[in-house]
């Protein structure tokens, strides 16, 4: 049988890149999906979440504030307070409505920039995050003890996943708050010459198409209600070098790469450790990412620059 059908599910960030692929994967499972976007439901009104999550059975948590390096780095407060006082709300919400279970959305960024690769979720709290995440970081390792007090104190069935880096069709590509990926396809495709990429590109990068990130959180809301923090990435490890050289030969384009050294690498190395995803959720992600980057890409190119 299955789990979601006729399930009221509430989706914080549902009207977001990854929560929009959650919401489409929840209704075609049978379930009955409420999203908000930000101008509809802000987080930060604790009286309007408890509202609106009343009814349902199921919360995924999945709305954050966050950008690239540069962003992350000037803004750390208010990524603290625009992350926190929304996930305090929401766990408040769903304890007052009895709701039968939580998912809240955690981030690799709550990694220390020198971990063990692959990194196990047992360094989750080791030393401080990533200097270049460092108020996304804490926020989300705060998240997290916010979910076990809430598990400890009143019983509230809440599972913690940590996604890698996502990607794929219906991205963000906002330059001011892009990730790595979706900011050099949209460069690459709207012509920058030669193309620009921070650091010295030897850091390396794990991410994880759209599609089975969500496919994990699906089976971690079902299977695992712990506040024990999953792992969900791939263990596919590509330097920015090498990501850009794919995004560009993909891409069709001929251009050059311009290494910018005097901008910041971010963590050297990021790749995670699967074992502990496979094991208790029977999760493993299958797109590589030659199969799904030529998806973003085509997206951009006929649903982004057409529309511009």
């Amino acid at each position: 049988m299955n789990f979601y059908k006729n399930k009221r599910v509430f989706v914080t960030g549902g009207t977001g890149f990854i929560g929009s692929h959650l919401v489409l994967k929840l209704r075609a499972a049978g379930a009955k999906v409420t999203a908000f976007s930000r101008k509809e439901l802000d987080l930060i009104d604790k009286t309007a979440v408890q509202r609106k999550i009343s009814g349902h059975d199921f919360v995924f948590h999945l709305a954050a504030s966050v950008g690239g390096i540069h962003y992350n780095q000037v803004h750390p407060a208010s990524l603290m307070y625009q992350n926190l006082l929304p996930t305090l709300n929401v766990l408040e919400a769903a304890r007052k409505a009895k709701v039968s279970r939580i998912l809240i959305v955690s981030s690799a960024c709550v990694y220390p920039r020198f971990c063990t690769i692959p990194t196990p979720e047992s360094e989750g709290f080791k030393d401080e995050p990533e200097p270049t995440n460092y108020g996304y970081g804490w926020a989300k390792r705060t998240a997290e003890i916010l979910a076990k007090t809430y598990y400890q104190e009143f019983g509230l069935p809440i599972g913690i996943v940590r996604p890698y880096n996502a990607y794929g069709p219906g991205d963000n590509f906002n330059p001011e708050t892009s990730h790595v990926i979706p900011s050099l396809i949209k460069r690459v495709l709207d012509g920058e010459r030669p193309l620009t990429v921070w650091g010295d590109g030897s850091a390396t990068r794990s991410f994880i198409y759209v599609d089975d990130l969500v496919a994990g959180m699906m089976l971690a809301l079902e299977k695992y209600p712990v506040p024990d923090p999953i792992n969900l990435g791939t263990t596919e490890e590509v330097s920015i070098k090498c990501l850009s050289e794919m995004i560009i030969k993909f891409s069709g384009v001929k251009t050059k790469i311009k290494f910018d050294a005097g901008k910041p690498n971010g963590q050297p190395r990021r790749n995670c450790d699967v074992a502990k995803a496979g094991k208790i959720l029977g999760f493993m992600a299958g797109t590589k990412l030659a199969q799904g980057l030529p998806l973003a890409i085509n997206y951009y190119r006929d649903y982004v620059q057409k529309k511009a």
